[in-house]
């Protein structure tokens, strides 16, 4: 059963992780002519594309994967707490986030910038989506433990990393030298804790 369970989730971030990827890479490159379109046009032109595309991934799902290395205990030891940290990111972060905000509506509206968000988590990094997907994405990886994932997480990293780089760029172009300054105090992903909320001051002061 647990052999099931593993192929199963093993073939789901064999396809979601390659089409998140390239979903808000090509959201976040285009977005200027995407806004042009307006979001109702967008999601039907890059909707039905990545459902091609994840297709394909499904059709080669046997090469994507790789080699069963079998149920590995020790990672699954590992990833457990990892899961965990993922769930505690993903309560802190929804308590702020609107669905439009996951689905990237703000980033297509002509006439909405949004809000920046510079409290409770995100005082603490920039990106904590993005840095509870990969923690999700790794502690799931350890737990299928089969080879192909393996690589296919080494090579996200350089485009998963060109996507953050555009969406900070959009992030500029929409709030300016607000946004700027976020950068300055708040990390990406890793907290300075000397430096936030968490003993009293907020986020990015001195003590």
């Amino acid at each position: 059963m647990l052999d099931v369970v593993r192929y199963f989730l093993g073939v789901s971030i064999a396809i979601v992780v390659p089409l998140g990827i390239l979903y808000w890479f090509v959201i976040h490159f285009w977005v200027r002519f995407w806004r042009l379109l307006g979001s109702a046009v967008t999601y039907m032109v890059v909707i039905p594309a990545l459902a091609v595309l994840g297709w394909l991934l499904f059709r080669g799902r046997a090469w994507l994967l790789g080699t069963d290395l079998g149920t590995n205990w020790i990672l699954i030891g590992i990833a457990v707490p990892l899961l965990g940290l993922m769930t505690l990111l993903e309560c802190q972060y929804w308590k702020q986030l609107r669905i439009a905000t996951l689905v990237g509506i703000q980033e297509l509206s002509r006439n909405e910038a949004g809000k920046l968000l510079r409290e409770g988590i995100y005082g603490l990094v920039r990106h904590p989506r993005y840095l509870s997907a990969g923690v999700a994405v790794l502690a799931e990886v350890l737990i299928v433990n089969y080879s192909g994932l393996y690589y296919l997480m080494l090579l996200a990293l350089a485009p998963g990393y060109l996507m953050l780089v555009l969406e900070e760029r959009e992030l500029l172009d929409r709030f300016g030298p607000a946004y700027r300054e976020y950068q300055r105090k708040v990390p990406r992903f890793l907290p300075r804790f000397y430096r936030t909320g968490l003993f009293g001051k907020g986020a990015g002061t001195r003590n």
